[in-house]
């Protein structure tokens, strides 16, 4: 990992789910996986969108065709678990 919040974001992810806090889990692993994906992005040259399907976009238009679908299943679980009605369970992790 480049940085040191998405490392922090990780750890913490790993954390909660130790103590069965999915919801918190899933936020913080996808916040901690679009941080280490802006990074690259940059790095890559490209302009970084703010939409999580253009960001997955430019992963799939690079080669990177299975990293986009597992983003956009992640960003899927984090609204989940942030604006859903349900709750995060052991299944969706």
């Amino acid at each position: 990992m480049s940085s040191k919040k998405s490392e922090k974001l990780l750890s913490e992810a790993r954390k909660d789910i130790e103590v069965g806090n999915l919801n918190k889990a899933a936020s913080a692993l996808y916040f901690s996986v679009r941080k280490e994906l802006e990074d690259l992005v940059k790095r890559m040259g490209y302009r970084l969108p703010r939409r999580d399907d253009k960001l997955a976009n430019i992963l799939r238009h690079t080669g990177y065709l299975e990293a986009s679908i597992h983003f956009m299943e992640l960003y899927e679980l984090r609204k989940k678990a942030d604006y859903g009605d349900e709750y995060i369970t052991e299944d969706d992790v």
